[in-house]
């Protein structure tokens, strides 16, 4: 008996094995060569007799139908090598990022938590198509393409919505955070306790590293603590004051509202930045314009290379919050080191109490670094010396090698009309962390080890960035200023860019 084989109007055949019509597949967009994944159908998703993508516009969800309609523009390719050609058809990496990043935007990202929403979820339904992949299978994709999510993909997706919103290289700001490791608070070991403990090849490599790492700043070896779960993280204080195995989480953000570039080292912000300068540059093909930060980056290493990069950088040498961020913060009146003027034609230091410090000697610190002690005379008459020095010999400075650099950025810090182009520093990167921390539940990895935390935190700033591109159908433009002159100078220019507005 010979007939045709057809699929009915009907979801009892949908369990049978029958594939949804090519038509379906077409009108969501589907690539050509993407016949070998399961791409979900759009058929007639009805609320009652309303369309779901008509229901969640008219119920304030009209950014998810926008979300679907921007990862359906996105390249793919990068995934499909990994993908063989023969077997049971995989599903769409489009359907498994779609659920992940729609997830991650609704403060829902375990692996269970995806696979509860992909059933009961309408925005996740038309997100997938109605495919419901388990969790087991969104965690294989994660680790399947684990370093494309953390670095390829994330700089296709920017270089994407930056053509999409027609965008320039513009003011950037940069900063870090501390994020808990996945790790109990409860695991956390002594260097006594740890050479005790049966450790792993890699934590005990972790545990020699960190302590040449104390050894080298001079502080106490013995103290160096350990999670040996979790032997990539660092024990440090986190934003509540307390000290938990944790990562550093960096990321540069536009001005736009776009994070161009991110990145996860165990403990420090600087150690990043050259990545993120070249995240940066791979998106723009040039470096920012401007770079705003806090005193995190006030370093004369730092200074030196971002000037070296001819990049106008704005970066206090201390508190965001006080008056004057060109200086530290002084402990109860003390007078700090900017205090004393330095001569360089004389090579001395003029105090504020008119006097003279001058070249005593030079030596090397505990770092290996090489720096000129200055010495002043007997202070014992001087007005200031309570707030100046309690040694018998006077005042001592020492100076090192670059220090001019962090006297040029103070100095152009004083300047009233820097001083306001710095203060959007806080206006453009710190609001990013808040949204990751409150919205996005980004308060503790769920993913052990550098590279998974690497992969967990681009797909948190991918969720970032297109929550806010599909937040509104409609841009905003607005006039900015800009920073760029050679040489350490800078001037005023007006240039014009697109904000994106906050989400509902």
């Amino acid at each position: 008996m010979s007939g045709e084989t057809r699929l009915l109007e009907s979801n009892a055949q949908l369990g049978l094995g029958f594939e949804a019509p090519a038509a379906d597949e077409r009108k969501r967009g589907t690539a050509p060569g993407d016949c070998r994944f399961l791409t979900g159908a759009e058929g007639e998703f009805l609320i009652g007799a309303q369309p779901l993508d008509q229901y969640l516009c008219a119920n304030q969800q009209g950014w998810v139908v926008r979300l679907q309609a921007l990862l359906g523009e996105l390249d793919y390719s990068q995934f499909s090598g990994r993908y063989q050609d023969s077997g049971r058809r995989p599903i769409h990496p489009r359907v498994l990022l779609g659920l992940i990043i729609y997830g991650i935007i609704e403060g829902k990202w375990s692996l269970r938590e995806l696979e509860r929403l992909s059933l009961k979820d309408l925005g996740a339904w038309w997100i997938t198509g109605r495919l419901q992949p388990d969790h087991s299978t969104i965690g294989k994709f994660i680790q399947l393409h684990e370093q494309i999510l953390s670095q390829g993909f994330f700089e296709s997706l920017v270089k994407f919505l930056v053509a999409k919103l027609h965008l320039g290289a513009g003011t950037v700001a940069i900063d870090g955070t501390v994020i808990e490791a996945a790790a109990s608070r409860y695991t956390m070991l002594r260097a006594e306790a740890l050479r005790a403990a049966a450790l792993s090849e890699e934590a005990q490599a972790a545990l020699e590293e960190r302590q040449r790492q104390r050894e080298f700043k001079g502080r106490e070896v013995a103290a160096t603590m350990l999670a040996p779960g979790e032997p990539q993280a660092v024990v440090q204080p986190t934003k509540q004051g307390v000290l938990r195995p944790s990562y550093k989480p960096s990321a540069v953000r536009h001005e736009s509202g776009l994070i161009v570039a991110q990145t996860v080292h165990p403990s420090s912000e600087t150690a990043v930045v050259i990545e993120l300068l070249a995240q940066h540059f791979a998106v723009f093909a040039m470096d920012p314009p401007r770079l705003l930060g806090d005193a995190g980056y006030s370093s004369i290493e730092m200074l030196r290379e971002l000037s070296e990069r001819n990049i106008d950088a704005l970066i206090a040498a201390g508190n965001a919050n006080s008056d004057d961020p060109s200086e530290k913060r002084s402990q109860q009146g003390k007078l700090l080191k900017s205090h004393f003027r330095y001569d360089r034609a004389g090579d001395l230091y003029h105090c504020p109490g008119q006097r003279t410090l001058v070249r005593d000697h030079s030596s090397r610190d505990g770092r290996g670094r090489r720096y000129v002690s200055y010495r002043g005379p007997d202070c014992g008459d001087c007005a200031l010396r309570a707030r100046c020095t309690s040694s018998k010999s006077g005042r001592t400075l020492k100076r090192y090698a670059g220090e001019e650099y962090k006297e040029a950025m103070a100095a152009v810090l004083r300047q009233p009309a820097a001083l306001r182009q710095w203060r959007r520093r806080s206006g453009i990167i710190e609001p990013l962390f808040a949204e990751l921390r409150q919205r996005q539940r980004l308060t503790r990895f769920r993913r052990r080890g550098l590279d998974k935390v690497k992969v967990e935190f681009a797909l948190h700033c991918m969720a970032f960035n297109l929550r806010k591109a599909a937040a509104s159908a409609q841009l905003l433009v607005i006039f900015v200023l800009m920073v760029r002159v050679p040489a350490n100078s800078w001037k005023l220019a007006v240039g014009g860019y697109a904000i994106l507005p906050p989400a509902p």
